[in-house]
């Protein structure tokens, strides 16, 4: 008997088992892989696109937002101006500080997302600097600074994942409070709530029915006093687009809502995030924990450390500005 060199057809039953099994093994995949990034690519890997492949994140200067703001400080509302500095850094995973070498294989690329705080009081001033960092591949939370200084003491929180485990400090100047620390293995869907004013740019806001997502939330670190070292059961799901008016003028919107665990006093958090693609999808409006609001009030490209304050005019990055980083 001659054998056919030709490849037979495949078993109708075949075929639909290996279907089957590919599409088992990508949902695997998806569950697998961290909120933020299953919100836009199903693998570590995926580049970057849309907004987080903007040139103007490596033109040498930092995204600035600055916002009108309110916190309650003493049962009193306090009005203040925010900066949000939003930059492209590399971090040294062996130090979790800013990267010498940045061609080191070891670098770890992230963004570096920056709230800056100072609000008066009768007395004197509180200052809040909270800072999270972003890695730029997989879009996972990597790092977590809080600090705070006021005439009466000063706290410090950190939070940095590695190897998967999240390793937990906290110093407040409180008696009740104290240090405390912990660590745990990094829970499968983790997120930072300081960090959503950045992160949850990438919700799938274009999707024909924006999914509603489940995610483990760890509470917000801007506050004085000992916070949850734990993350939380929330859900973030897609309010609407609507268009809204803030110091900054008439802006298009994406609103989300995040519902958590009651979290300085407040059961969830509202974001509202710009539907101008020129924009980079930038926190333009915050309702949230503690009672803090944030409406956007100016935008800018600005290398704040050594550079003088641009004015206030149209977003625009410079195409002449050097290739570095902050």
């Amino acid at each position: 008997m001659t054998m056919s060199s030709a490849t037979p057809p495949i078993p109708t039953d075949r075929r639909r088992a290996a279907v089957f099994l590919r599409r088992a093994q990508i949902i695997a995949l998806l569950l697998a892989v961290p909120v933020a990034l299953r919100t836009t690519s199903p693998t570590a890997a995926a580049p970057a696109s849309g907004w987080r492949a903007d040139p103007a994140w490596h033109a040498g200067k930092a995204e600035w937002a600055l916002y009108d703001a309110v916190r309650p400080i003493y049962g009193v509302e306090r009005r203040y101006e925010a900066s949000i500095f939003t930059n492209a850094q590399h971090m040294d995973p062996r130090t979790t500080t800013k990267a010498v070498d940045v061609s080191s294989p070891s670098a770890l690329a992230v963004f570096k997302h920056n709230v800056s705080e100072l609000i008066p009081t009768e007395n004197y001033t509180y200052r809040f600097l909270t800072t999270s960092f972003v890695r730029r591949d997989t879009f996972q939370p990597y790092k977590l600074v809080m600090s705070s200084q006021e005439d009466c003491g000063s706290t410090y929180k950190q939070f940095v994942q590695h190897d998967g485990r999240i390793r937990a400090e906290q110093f407040c100047y409180f008696p009740s409070s104290g240090h405390a620390s912990d660590e745990y293995h990094v829970p499968r869907a983790v997120a930072f709530h300081d960090a959503l004013t950045f992160t949850l740019r990438d919700y799938p806001f274009d999707d024909p029915d924006p999914p509603t997502l489940t995610i483990d939330l760890l509470p917000d670190q801007t506050d004085t006093h000992g916070t949850p070292l734990h993350p939380a059961n929330a859900t973030v799901k897609f309010v609407g687009k609507e268009t809204i008016t803030v110091p900054y003028g008439e802006v298009v919107t994406y609103h989300l809502r995040v519902d958590h665990d009651c979290d300085g006093d407040v059961n969830q958090s509202d974001f509202w995030f710009s539907a101008d693609p020129d924009m980079r999808r930038v926190l333009v409006k915050y309702e949230g924990t503690y009672n803090v609001r944030y409406e956007l009030k100016q935008l800018a490209w600005w290398a704040y450390w050594d550079r003088s304050k641009p004015r206030p005019e149209p977003d625009q990055a410079s195409a002449a500005a050097p290739a570095s980083e902050e």
